[in-house]
């Protein structure tokens, strides 16, 4: 590491007890090299990664990425503000990272400050929104719904407020109760005329109140038709016009937010009754699910859940206001993708009775979903072979030993190591050694018959836990020796790469647990003494941990 005019220790007293990640860097060649890194990037590293290189701590992607932006705060030598995704601790989050470009005798540094962005707000907006529409037509708006004769059948708060009727008094009557009887026979025929061929009509109509007081209202009676096309009710809003400007500007701001985000909204809108079935669905149910609108209406909403078991964690509705999951969900041509759901319970008094409806909005994240497996399978297995990592062994490790019981009382650690791996990339080139350990590790696997898991902890070393062992008996074990033969023979029989065969050995330590030691370090830490003699010992060859401590 070179000696930077900024010094270990002035780096942590300015930034450890910061919020954000931060990372001070040097440009070495087309890289940048870890100087120092704050207390807070010390989550995103398994190891210090100070001294090493962008490539050694990242992926390609990521790494070509963060050294685009840092290149271009060099060149322009200011300041460069990017976003980009990033996993920590298995969850993908938006990153803003502002990198500063320092120049200081002869050499470029880069102090990169980095913090998470917050999240969308349209998800929960969009949820507001439908929760709130139904409120704030009942605040503005007097509300009625006749039958095709006109004999009311329902009507809001509002209209009972404003009338001075109660709602038993107004529901199997007509609106002549309200007439107040300044408009003519004309006037509302023309009316019934028009509402009867289907068109929406709208006008001015004075009224009366129960105690014989009018009021003007501005209504709008809209045909509402079956699914057979024929009218069965009629739907009344009126505005007073007291409040008109005020009333209709709060109205026709909430319907053009409610279309923007219902219509326009790449989001999956739907609400259902308490029973879960559905009474609408968002236009992006057609381009995301490639269903049409008639297929949902009336359905169970949630059968579209690919696994239906994940459906009976939603029982929770029944205690919650608001419920959020991840959920597959099926389409119509047999794909899934995968989203995060929030669904809330929106319940009103309608006629003193309470109703239950869900409101549900749905975020596709299937691209998401695969980058956090892409990043999680990247952080527990080998970039090279494939295979568990280290730090997948010391994962699956703890796991395996608590199946230990009388009937199985040990288990096996293997201790791998190739012999001779060096001279092969010393000779060959280490695109040949590459390829050489991916054959290695594949015959490893084919001579365990893929039944245990071969893990992969550093160049040419392998980690194998047998389990399920019951002959382990004055220090041997015929299982353990038979999967070692095979291991043996297979990388005996050997492969070919660019024309040239190879039939390596290997040399293995055995560590037993209990006998060998309680933990994994204890046990790894044996069986590579064991490893060390059995390549002292000739190569090709295999040793116990008790034959080391005899």
């Amino acid at each position: 590491m070179s000696q930077s005019f900024l010094n270990h220790t002035q780096f942590h007293l300015l930034y450890d007890l910061a919020d954000d990640y931060v990372f001070f860097m040097r440009k070495e060649n087309s890289t940048y090299v870890y100087e120092f890194i704050n207390k807070k990037a010390e989550e995103l590293f398994s190891d210090d990664p100070s001294g090493r290189t962008l490539e050694e701590c990242f992926n390609e992607f990521h790494n070509k990425t963060i050294v685009q932006h840092y290149n271009r705060a060099c060149l322009q030598k200011e300041s460069v503000c990017y976003q980009d995704n990033f996993c920590v601790k298995s969850e993908t989050i938006i990153n803003e990272t502002t990198a500063i470009p320092i120049f200081e005798n002869g050499i470029t540094y880069i102090l990169a400050t980095t913090k998470e962005v917050s999240r969308t707000q349209q998800m929960k907006e969009s949820t507001y929104v439908l929760e709130t529409f139904h409120t704030a037509i009942n605040e503005v708006a007097l509300v009625a719904i006749t039958n095709q004769d006109g004999i009311i059948e329902v009507v809001n708060e509002l209209f009972e407020t404003t009338t001075k009727f109660k709602k038993e008094e107004v529901i199997g009557s007509t609106f002549h109760l309200i007439n107040s009887n300044y408009h003519d026979e004309t006037f509302f025929s023309n009316m019934w005329e028009t509402i009867r061929n289907g068109n929406i009509w709208s006008g001015k109509v004075r009224n009366r109140t129960k105690y014989g007081s009018f009021f003007w209202v501005n209504a709008t009676i809209v045909p509402i038709r079956n699914d057979l096309g024929q009218i069965e009710r009629f739907l009344t809003i009126q505005f007073d016009n007291t409040e008109k400007k005020r009333m209709m500007t709060e109205l026709r701001n909430i319907e053009r937010l409610f279309k923007l985000i219902t219509e326009h909204s790449n989001d999956l809108i739907a609400i259902t009754d308490a029973e879960g079935y559905l009474l609408y669905s968002s236009p992006s149910h057609e381009t995301i699910l490639k269903y049409d609108k008639e297929e949902l209406l009336g359905s169970y909403y949630l059968s579209l859940v690919t696994d239906q078991t994940e459906i009976e964690g939603l029982s929770e509705l029944k205690m919650e206001d608001k419920f959020r999951m991840e959920l597959l969900l099926q389409t119509k041509d047999g794909n899934s993708i995968w989203t995060d759901t929030s669904i809330t319970t929106v319940e009103s008094t309608v006629d003193d009775e309470k109703q239950k409806w869900f409101v549900i909005v749905s975020r596709e994240i299937t691209e998401k979903r695969a980058l956090e497996d892409q990043l999680k399978f990247m952080a527990f297995h080998d970039s090279l072979t494939s295979l568990p990592n280290r730090r997948s062994f010391y994962l699956d490790f703890p796991v395996t030993i608590s199946s230990v019981s009388s009937a199985f009382p040990n288990v096996g650690l293997l201790y791998i190591d190739g012999d001779n791996f060096k001279e092969i990339n010393d000779i060959y080139g280490h695109d040949v050694g590459d390829q050489f350990l991916t054959h290695f590790a594949e015959k490893l696997n084919i001579s365990l018959d893929y039944k245990y898991d071969v893990y992969r902890i550093g160049g040419d070393e392998f980690v194998v836990i047998i389990d399920q062992i019951v002959d382990y008996v004055n220090g041997k074990s015929s299982k353990v020796e038979e999967i070692v033969h095979s291991i043996q023979q297979n990388l005996r029989i050997g492969w070919k790469i660019n024309d040239f065969y190879f039939s390596p050995t290997s040399s293995i330590g055995i560590a037993m647990f209990p006998n060998d030691g309680s933990s994994a370090d204890e046990l790894l830490d044996n069986a590579d003494q064991a490893l060390y003699l059995a390549k002292k010992d000739g190569k090709n060859n295999y040793i116990y941990t008790n034959a080391v401590h005899v």
